[in-house]
């Protein structure tokens, strides 16, 4: 028997649509490295999350602007192979405006990658049909610098658009985590 009285509150289903075909300005947001997922994965193996804000366009009169596009890739190494420059020299490249200079390709590590939070670049995206259900997917194909900046994403822009880390709760719900604070309950010794 449930002792405490509490309200359900019932949720609607979000539904993100696929982001049209087309080239959009863009703020990096943020960047994660996570565990690699899949069938191909093996223990340890990582991959970057990049999240990116678009700042412009609009469809059917709506605006576009604060919603989000990602970018999944293996960190190895930066390398220009037959196919061209790897994912993350188009992705620094495009960040930074200019070609990557032999010093910063030799001094690159996670600051330089971090430092580049909030810069703009342009991203042509393609959807595709990814599974039997008829899911479509947003994907990024070209990264390219910017020439004119437009309006920066607010304060409250980027934490709309953030995606907040779901944990599970004691009673076995989900609750948001919001804060990096450390309590003494929570050390394991």
């Amino acid at each position: 028997m449930l002792e405490e009285n509490f309200q359900i509150k019932k949720e609607e289903k979000k539904e993100y649509p696929p982001i049209p075909d087309g080239i959009y300005q863009v703020e990096f947001l943020d960047i994660n490295l996570k565990d690699k997922k899949g069938k191909f994965a093996k223990p340890g193996d990582k991959v970057f999350s990049c999240q990116f804000t678009l700042l412009d366009g609009d469809e059917d009169g709506k605006t576009l602007r604060g919603r989000n596009l990602w970018a999944n890739f293996v960190p190895t190494s930066l390398y220009f192979g037959k196919k061209g420059k790897n994912e993350l020299y188009q992705v620094l490249e495009a960040l930074t405006g200019q070609e990557l200079s032999p010093e910063q390709e030799a001094k690159m590590d996670s600051n330089f990658i971090t430092g580049l939070i909030s810069k703009q670049c342009k991203v042509m995206v393609m959807n595709t049909e990814k599974d039997k259900d008829g899911n479509v997917y947003s994907n990024i194909v070209k990264y390219s610098p910017v020439k004119t900046f437009i309006n920066a994403l607010t304060d409250k822009e980027k934490e709309d658009a953030r995606v907040k880390p779901k944990t599970k709760d004691l009673d076995g719900g989900t609750k948001q985590e919001h804060s990096d604070e450390i309590r003494m309950e929570d050390i394991p010794f």
